[in-house]
């Protein structure tokens, strides 16, 4: 014998059970839930089977994968959302550190200096326009390098910044190719001839004295332009520097016979000190063959027409 029941489910349920007891069920009775607005009626034998259509378990397997996939979406757009508001806080809290970092006096980062010689790391820092304590966030690279470049110790620089908080500055210092004398002290040139340093005493300068003229009042950034000073520079600058090391002093007094002197006196006639490339390659040969041959040396004249080594 077959009995029939009739259930409406309750508002807003949607997924399969199987129920017992609910109102207008005897305690066999089993209720499938199709939709918040369906009424499902079922038919109930003696033996508590409810026999079903395949269309029905069809709809009913449709309806559940149907959900399944809504269920799925629904999760995804949480985690989307979680996963928004993650990178929301991470920009945030970057922002906020940044801030931190850029307004408030605190120590971050570091400088490093290469190339330095006779500048101390404190006199770059203070020619860069870096403060104490050190922020490498407040630091503009560009800026750095602007001011380096007017310092005239300074001949070339390169800063870099490198992760995470680190400037890196790479710089190669102006050398003084010679020493010049002045009515007030001591005045050191580069090898364009720039005055890169004005000292009352000659302490400090290793580069060879320029004797025999003495220049008015010289200012850092001057360019020495008289002729018989660039020709003696340039000759300088054509040795080698283990040559260099042996000239102490070049007099210039007498345009038409400029002279160096060595460590050991030895005084190179430089004529008017035209042609000083020549003339450098020619004195470090002929310097080499007194010290091949020990050689007891009154002067030597590297006059590239008759080069002549004069012994005593």
């Amino acid at each position: 014998m077959m009995t029939k029941e009739k259930f409406i489910p309750p508002e807003g349920e949607t997924t399969l059970y199987d129920d017992v007891n609910r109102p207008g069920a005897d305690e066999t009775g089993r209720y499938i839930r199709l939709d918040a607005d369906a009424q499902a009626v079922y038919t109930v034998d003696d033996d508590g089977q409810s026999p079903m259509s395949t269309e029905a378990l069809q709809r009913i397997a449709r309806r559940k994968a149907k959900n399944l996939q809504k269920k799925q979406r629904q999760q995804q757009r949480r985690l989307r959302r979680r996963r928004r508001l993650r990178v929301f806080a991470a920009v945030c809290g970057v922002f906020f550190l940044w801030l931190i970092l850029r307004l408030a006096p605190v120590p971050f980062g570091a400088v490093i200096v290469d190339g330095n010689e006779t500048m101390s790391f404190a006199e770059v820092y203070r020619a860069a326009g870096v403060g104490e304590p050190v922020n490498t966030v407040k630091l503009s690279v560009s800026d750095m390098a602007a001011r380096l470049r007017k310092d005239l110790r300074v001949g070339d620089v390169k800063i870099t910044r490198e992760f995470p908080a680190v400037i890196h500055i790479d710089m190669k210092e102006r050398k003084a190719a010679a020493v010049l004398t002045t009515m007030y002290g001591f005045a050191a040139v580069d090898a364009t001839g720039t005055v890169i340093a004005v000292e009352p005493q000659i302490k400090g300068f290793s580069a060879p004295l320029m004797t025999g003229k003495k220049i008015d009042t010289l200012l850092l950034g001057d360019v020495i332009g008289e002729p018989e000073i660039v020709n003696a520079i340039q000759y300088l600058q054509a040795l080698s520097p283990e040559v260099t090391e042996e000239i102490v002093e070049i007099n210039v007094g007498n345009p038409a016979d400029i002279i160096a002197y060595t460590k050991d006196s030895v005084s190179i006639h430089l004529g008017t000190g035209d042609n000083p490339v020549e003339r450098a390659a020619l004195t470090m040969e002929l310097l080499q063959e007194v010290t091949d041959n020990k050689l007891s040396v009154q002067y030597i004249n590297a006059d590239p027409a008759a080069p002549l080594v004069k012994t005593k």
